[in-house]
């Protein structure tokens, strides 16, 4: 590997030598190609991987390249390869009609001329920790090895056996045979192959559009069927998992919180606030010109934990000042004032402990950069929203409750003094 200067020390970035190194190669004998690869995290394989599976690995290599020939036109792909690859010249032998005739099929002339070649397995046993196979082979002359013009093979039910030439009862066709081949869950399968250009785009996009223009025309003129691999199928499994934490997690959130204020709705009154979050981190992201990524997600799911906190301390004191007799207009303007502080001081010292990290530029920080631009800007965002939704949502509720004639909780009216009049007018 080549170790290069540190990036903060250079103003050449990495791709760039990649790609000018790749064109110093020079063309070498029997070799399909060359690339040059650099260190990277997240998702391991292609940044485009499209897999291909069908019956036929003629069929496939022809699909396979008119999937390259579609995917090169799109800007930003590069070394884009398919994996069936030609390789020395193959006889393939088929019955003809004269073969069929006397009663021989394809899997009956490849198992004879395979036994003639290469001889008959007898028996096979196990010997202490091998097995021993025992193969009957016929005489052989070492001077001059054996052909396929020397095959005679015995005619199907025929009493004596009559014997015929393996050449008279097949057509021999020579063509350019594979190096291997690849099959996935029984299928013949080929994966094409494709890097991306960091500064084109989201891959994603690219193999969205082939799916949507290019594959179903392809796999219904060759009945065959697609999928995907590398980094997309890590990408879309990870978001999977992620995306089943993230319910497991919400759940246990609502359950402890049902299980604290002794409601069914109060913790989705304190839950609302999440998806204000996910807004302002994704206008965070589009101001500092980064995509969603997994670790976008993972800090989104930090995120809600410190906004339900937020929510918790306002709904606490409000549910504290209602007990204490206040009328619900009074409890929540109380209860903001009361924790104004305390939900701002919470967010500010989060989103400015993480202002050194938000604004570094060297190139160890960019990984992690996603995570602390979703913290920062969706609790900067949320934070204010918190103030605003929260007790409009809990006056919504209790407007909705007494609408529908459930009891409303209400400061006790003052009591009446002997003149007819309230105590204190």
């Amino acid at each position: 590997y080549a170790q290069l200067t540190p990036s903060e020390e250079r103003t050449v970035r990495t791709s760039q030598i990649m790609k000018l190194w790749e064109e110093k190669i020079p063309d070498i004998a029997a070799l399909r190609f060359v690339f040059i690869a650099e260190m990277r995290g997240g998702p391991s394989g292609r940044d485009i991987d499209i897999r291909l599976q069908g019956e036929d690995a003629l069929i496939l290599k022809k699909a396979a390249l008119e999937v390259l020939e579609a995917l090169r036109e799109y800007g930003g792909v590069n070394r884009a390869f398919d994996n069936l690859y030609y390789n020395k010249q193959e006889l393939l032998m088929k019955v003809n009609a004269r073969g069929a005739a006397l009663g021989f099929t394809n899997e009956i002339v490849g198992a004879a001329a395979r036994s003639d070649l290469q001889g008959a397995i007898a028996k096979r046993f196990a010997r202490d920790d091998e097995e021993v196979t025992i193969r009957v082979l016929g005489t052989r002359d070492v001077l001059r090895p054996r052909q396929l013009e020397d095959i005679d093979l015995p005619v199907p039910d025929t009493m004596p056996p009559r014997y015929i030439a393996l050449t008279e009862i097949v057509d021999i066709v020579e063509q350019p045979g594979f190096a291997f081949v690849r099959r996935y869950d029984g299928k013949v399968s080929v994966a094409i192959t494709a890097d991306y250009d960091e500064s084109a785009g989201d891959p994603n996009e690219v193999i969205s559009a082939m799916q949507r223009d290019v594959l179903p025309d392809i796999l219904s003129k060759y009945q065959l069927t697609s999928g995907l691999g590398g980094r997309a199928r890590d990408q879309r499994e990870t978001m999977g998992n992620l995306l089943s934490g993230a319910i497991i997690g919400l759940s246990l959130i609502y359950i402890i919180l049902a299980f604290v204020f002794a409601s069914y709705s109060r913790p989705l009154i304190i839950m609302s606030v999440i998806p204000f979050g996910f807004v302002g981190t994704v206008f965070g992201h589009f101001v500092q010109g980064f995509d969603l990524t997994f670790l976008s997600m993972v800090g989104l799911l930090g995120l809600s934990g410190i906004l339900v906190n937020n929510s918790i301390i306002l709904i606490s004191r409000i549910e504290q000042r209602m007990a204490e007799g206040e009328r619900m207009r009074d409890a929540v303007i109380n209860g903001i004032c009361d924790r104004f502080r305390a939900v701002m001081l919470t967010s500010l010292t989060t989103v400015l402990g993480l202002a050194p990290l938000l604004f570094e530029t060297s190139t160890q920080a960019q990984f992690l950069l996603p995570m602390v631009i979703t913290i920062s800007w969706g609790l900067a965002f949320a934070s204010l929203i918190v103030l605003l939704l929260v007790p409009s949502v809990l006056g919504m509720q209790e407007d909705l409750r007494a609408r529908l004639g459930g009891s409303r909780r209400v400061a006790p009216e003052t009591p009446l003094d002997g003149q007819g009049a309230r105590a204190g007018e």
